[in-house]
């Protein structure tokens, strides 16, 4: 009996030892941990966070990733209030429109992978890493800037033969530094150049690919928001990404950009505060060059095809640069410029009247008074004989892209000032239906300008604006932004 109830033992532990052998490991719950980066695009209104990219400490198969199963909020500091500039952190959900298992750099796989990317929905008013701040006239960086990624109550992902029934990110992405993808501003090479009087410019060059030819230089000029040192803000801010498109760079045949960065603004006179035209920018000189300096360095550079623009802040300095080197461009397109006309010569008026110019600006723009810069100025080269100005004037700003709609169902609506928007979607036709983008890239500087593309495109014409960085007028900006420094105050009033 002992013997029998010793056998018995035994078998009974055994056959514990074996059913558990048998638990089915995928029946295991387990957590996958990882970090992020945000992939980041330029868009009308700025860049935006249009994905976040996940590296998992797990293999993930792709089946078992769905854009129902994950949670996203985003946190990050803003402004908070327009009319103070209050800053404050602040978190919004983010809207997932897909999910799937990736490679690094949030390209779509169809295999197991260590890479989740989640795609989310972004629009003027959400996903942006820039803030805008009233108190120094600058886009920066969001900081902090974090994602809050999570699984949905219940939903699991699967890692072999383990069930993840939770995620543990790192919420925490450096936007500024190496957290973030971004190809468009990839293609760029970040670089900086130091004029003569101790000027740095930092900027974003941008050169084709070789061919049998000289190509032309575009330089684009920033509004004031996007002063500093950091060419990412100055790329993205404004969709200067346009420029390297396939787009324009097949108009072109290929053609170098630089986008120049001023150290504060390009209308600063040089003690802090804004002129109009009147005094000058203190940045005149060492820019002019900084940009002579690039085409003589780059010998396949077509001196002849030498274009200047810019918007606002840097349209001024567009008008600016191109009064005191009337014979250097081939073409400029200055956009909502700001250079005011009364400190604009008749000598200096018809000095450029032979050159071809194309202005762009929006007949709303509450920032700067197109009554006050562009019109007269337009007038006042047409009398002197100008036959090469060509002008985009629109009704107001709004989205052509069918996404945004206002609440009656109308098209959204942006800053009046923001008529670059125009220029970036390749959307500037003048009264005759000659298109810019082709206009642009058939000038060259020689005794008879080139008037008009060989096909020019039928414009679909805009009829008929969201707080951000660029749609606060001047004067209530520099009643904001009276700053003390040794007791001498110093006004500043926001052109971007």
């Amino acid at each position: 009996m002992l013997k029998f109830k010793k056998f018995f033992s035994c078998l009974l532990c055994a056959m514990m030892v074996f059913g558990l052998s048998k638990v089915p490991t995928f029946a295991l719950e387990g957590t996958a941990t990882g970090t992020q980066k945000a992939y980041i695009v330029g868009d009308d209104w700025g860049p935006a966070v249009t994905k976040t990219v996940i590296n998992l400490n797990k293999t993930i198969a792709s089946e078992s990733v769905t854009k129902d199963k994950f949670i996203v909020s985003e946190e990050k500091n803003t402004t908070v209030n327009w009319g103070t500039g209050e800053i404050g952190i602040v978190t919004n959900p983010r809207t997932v429109t897909a999910a799937y298992t990736s490679d690094a750099n949030g390209n779509k796989t169809t295999s197991a992978s260590n890479y989740v990317t989640v795609e989310m929905y972004v629009s003027p008013s959400e996903g942006s890493p820039f803030i805008y701040s009233l108190l120094t006239g600058f886009n920066s960086w969001c900081n902090p800037y974090k994602l809050h990624v999570s699984l949905a109550s219940g939903e699991t992902l699967v890692a072999g033969s383990e069930t993840i029934a939770t995620l543990d990110v790192t919420p925490e992405i450096d936007v500024a530094g190496d957290g973030k993808i971004c190809p468009q501003g990839e293609v760029f090479t970040m670089k900086s150049y130091t004029a003569k009087d101790g000027t740095t410019y930092s900027y974003a060059d941008y050169a084709p690919a070789k061919d049998d030819k000289k190509n032309a230089l575009v330089i684009w000029l920033h509004g004031a928001g996007e002063g500093g040192s950091d060419p990412y803000i100055d790329i993205l801010g404004n969709e200067v990404t346009s420029l390297v498109s396939k787009e324009f760079q097949s108009l072109f045949e290929g053609a170098y950009v630089i986008t120049p960065q001023s150290p504060t603004m390009w209308m600063d006179d040089g003690t802090g505060a804004y002129q109009n035209g009147d005094k000058g920018s203190m940045y005149a000189e060492s820019l002019f060059e900084m940009i002579d300096a690039y085409v003589k360095a780059n010998d396949d550079i077509d001196p002849n095809r030498v274009i200047i623009g810019g918007c606002s802040n840097g349209g001024y300095m567009t008008m600016e640069m191109v009064l005191k080197h009337p014979t250097y461009f081939a073409a400029a397109f200055p956009i909502c410029e700001a250079f005011q006309d009364q400190y604009i010569t008749d000598d200096q008026i018809n000095a450029i009247k032979d050159m071809p110019i194309w202005f762009t600006y929006a007949k709303n723009d509450g920032t700067v008074d197109p009554t006050l810069c562009v019109e007269p100025t337009v007038a006042r080269l047409l009398a002197a004989g100008a036959n090469n100005i060509h002008v985009s004037v629109f009704d107001d700003v709004h989205d052509t892209t069918g996404r945004f709609f206002n609440e009656d169902g109308t098209p959204y609506q942006y800053n009046g000032h923001w008529s670059w928007i125009y220029f970036d979607n390749n959307e500037c036709y003048d009264e005759n239906g000659v298109n810019a983008w082709q206009w642009l890239a058939k000038q060259i500087k020689t005794a008879a300008p080139v008037e008009t593309p060989d096909q020019p495109t039928t414009p679909d014409q805009p009829a008929n604006s969201v707080k951000t960085g660029d749609d606060v007028n001047f004067a209530g900006l520099g009643a904001i932004m009276m700053l003390t420094l040794a007791g001498i105050y110093v006004s500043r009033r926001k052109y971007n």
